[in-house]
């Protein structure tokens, strides 16, 4: 493969996740009229993007399995058109249980997407460079995740027109398939990279016997919590619980938070595991004080310091863990990427039973409490490593 081959392809992934973002992001721009459009309670409210999670996860957990059968490339075109696609009869506005069924293959398609990506990121690019051109791709769906709900705003109008958004959402995913299937055609990867080795029962227990590998896994699902009730709540809270029109504004802060964070932290000269402790921490509380700000400004302001402070968590977390289970890496990406998806299921559902309980403030609290789940665990784990560090010494 030639160096202009290689960022190509490389090119083409990022566009993928570029759509990706696009399709997630949207869930929070169409909450308010996809209420209005079904008429749903508050407990329904987020069974579009737990069902999305759903058929996730139940792609991940085959792709354990079928990734190491079939060429990876093959996979990302079909998964992307396939997700194209689904926007079309999504534009229709079924009836609630169809439109439900069209969102968990939504899903599917979401995970092979996900995990392909970072895969084939690494197969093209090694060292240090590796991890900037992962950076790089995690800030390219960042970016789409800032004007995409902004563009999203823009096509819904006055109205709430939601057959028109996602027409436009599949513009967008027409584009990205005319770039990544001539270039997933013409530039192959090497056998090796296409279809790694099949994974085994044996790789599944080791992985979940390391205690700092089991802390990272808890850690995620509690920030998926917290990730995926913010992108599909937060514009909501500001537009109808604080009645303000910087809905679409927030939700853009959050995303630019994530990109800036995924940009800058690499850069800084700190522990893995003390960053991801530290930075939910702080997060917690910024987002703790935009909530009792009662303020759409405060709280937009607040949204886009927490995810600033703790948007590298995800590919800080997935690195670790690879670090940590070197011997098969797509493994360890894989049940990551699983036990975040497990937290974002959970996420929607619990904010909306307790937004019809208690209030939208309180529903929004549960994003707060699960980043201190996220610095708490693995916060406890590295203090069970410095405790065995210093009775070592004791004992020397």
């Amino acid at each position: 493969m030639t160096t202009r081959q290689k960022w190509l392809l490389t090119a083409a992934v990022c566009l993928s996740t570029v759509f990706l973002a696009a399709v997630n992001s949207s869930h929070g721009a169409l909450l308010s009229p996809m209420i209005a459009h079904y008429g749903l309670s508050d407990s329904q409210q987020g069974y579009p993007s737990s069902v999305q999670n759903i058929g996730c996860i139940v792609a991940m957990f085959t792709s354990l399995w079928v990734i190491g059968r079939l060429r990876k490339q093959t996979l990302l075109t079909s998964a992307v058109a396939l997700m194209a696609l689904l926007m079309l009869p999504l534009s229709l506005l079924p009836p609630f249980p169809v439109y439900l069924g069209l969102y968990a293959l939504v899903g599917v398609a979401y995970a092979y997407m996900d995990a392909i990506s970072s895969s084939m990121i690494a197969d093209l690019h090694t060292g240090k460079n590796a991890s900037r051109m992962m950076c790089v791709m995690h800030a390219c769906h960042g970016l789409s995740g800032i004007v995409s709900p902004l563009i999203l705003g823009a096509v819904l109008g006055a109205s709430g027109n939601m057959p028109r958004a996602y027409l436009a959402v599949l513009a967008m995913g027409i584009v990205t398939l005319a770039f990544l299937w001539p270039a997933n055609a013409r530039i192959r990867l090497s056998d090796a990279a296409a279809r790694p080795e099949p994974l085994t029962r044996a790789q599944l227990s080791a992985f979940f016997g390391n205690p700092t590998l089991r802390a990272l896994s808890i850690g995620i699902l509690f920030y998926g919590v917290h990730l995926s009730g913010m992108i599909v709540w937060v514009n909501r809270y500001v537009e109808v619980g604080l009645q303000s029109t910087l809905g679409a504004l927030a939700l853009a802060f959050l995303y630019a938070g994530l990109t800036g964070s995924r940009l800058i932290v690499p850069l800084l000269r700190v522990r893995p595991m003390v960053y991801i402790c530290g930075s939910c921490a702080l997060a917690a509380a910024i987002l703790a004080v935009g909530l009792c700000s009662g303020n759409a400004a405060v709280m937009c302001g607040c949204v886009l310091a927490c995810s600033l402070v703790s948007g590298a968590f995800i590919p800080v977390a997935l690195g670790t863990a690879c670090a940590g289970f070197s011997s098969n890496t797509l493994l360890a990406s894989t049940l990551m990427n699983l036990c975040m998806l497990a937290g974002n299921c959970i996420s929607s559902p619990l904010i909306g039973a307790i937004e019809a309980r208690a209030g939208m403030r309180w529903g929004m609290a549960v994003c707060v409490v699960a980043l201190l789940g996220a610095a708490t665990v693995p916060a406890l784990r590295l203090l069970a490593e410095r405790k065995q560090v210093c009775g070592a010494a004791g004992l020397q």
